[in-house]
């Protein structure tokens, strides 16, 4: 059965990483926000399965940064910001019961929220947490999987799925400026509303519907009259620590 691999959300999470004039998490917010999150995955048809939590790693719900499953294999990460590295390791325990397990070793780094896979090319957001060193050992595991991949600098946001959100296989939510977009070449492009800037994010599920962030309507609305079915749902507190909502799941056999 399909499962989506979650983390518990860390009581310390009002101490998560967040840019430059932000504020911080709502802690009890946020938890009811990841467990709607949690139902709208299980309402989609996907086994959950659940990775404690660890007060000393406040960011560690964001568990889509640890690991990146590359067809038959798992890459273990090695995040950007040093202080989140202690967050791998029982992730990829996990993992490592289903899938053969590579790792990024020193001095590479790359967090998965840099990583969007569509069909048979990886595309790796080249950002502040993952470097050269760190695409190109994602480039050799992307090669035993028969897989291509194509580097994307990012500019002005965290991870390149800040910037660029897949909602089926060949179409992506992009914030205009960002990215350059002629490296997406193939994929038809529905540009984020100006006034919803770093506001949608999205997550296509495996019963045809995308789930989607209640705070980007027009953006959604967008997307709805190409025929894309969504289901809006609010995770403002997850927003508020720079994430979205591939950030807090590890989709498995989807």
């Amino acid at each position: 059965m399909p499962t989506a691999l979650l983390r518990e959300m860390a009581d310390t999470f009002d101490q998560a990483i967040v840019s430059a004039g932000g504020r911080p998490p709502d802690v009890t917010l946020a938890k009811e926000q990841h467990a709607a999150y949690s139902g709208a995955l299980r309402d989609a048809g996907y086994e959950i399965e659940v990775v404690p939590t660890d007060d000393a790693y406040p960011d560690c719900v964001f568990i889509e940064d640890t690991a990146v499953v590359l067809g038959s294999v798992v890459l273990a990460t090695r995040p950007g910001a040093r202080e989140r590295r202690g967050e791998v390791e029982p992730v990829v325990e996990r993992l490592r019961e289903r899938l053969p397990v590579f790792s990024i070793e020193a001095p590479g780094t790359l967090d998965g929220g840099d990583v969007m896979i569509l069909g048979g090319t990886v595309f790796v957001g080249r950002s502040r947490r993952s470097n050269e060193e760190g695409i190109a050992q994602l480039r050799d595991t992307a090669d035993s999987q028969g897989m291509s991949l194509v580097t994307v600098p990012v500019d002005g946001v965290l991870h390149l799925k800040s910037a660029v959100l897949p909602v089926d296989d060949g179409t992506v939510v992009v914030t205009p400026g960002t990215v350059d977009e002629s490296l997406l070449a193939g994929l038809r492009i529905v540009h984020e509303m100006p006034h919803e800037r770093h506001s949608f994010s999205a997550l296509p599920l495996r019963n045809g519907t995308l789930l989607v962030t209640s705070s980007a309507p027009d953006t959604t609305a967008a997307l709805t009259r190409l025929g894309i079915t969504t289901v809006p749902i609010d995770v403002s507190e997850i927003q508020a620590a720079d994430g979205g909502l591939t950030c807090m799941s590890i989709l498995i056999g989807d």
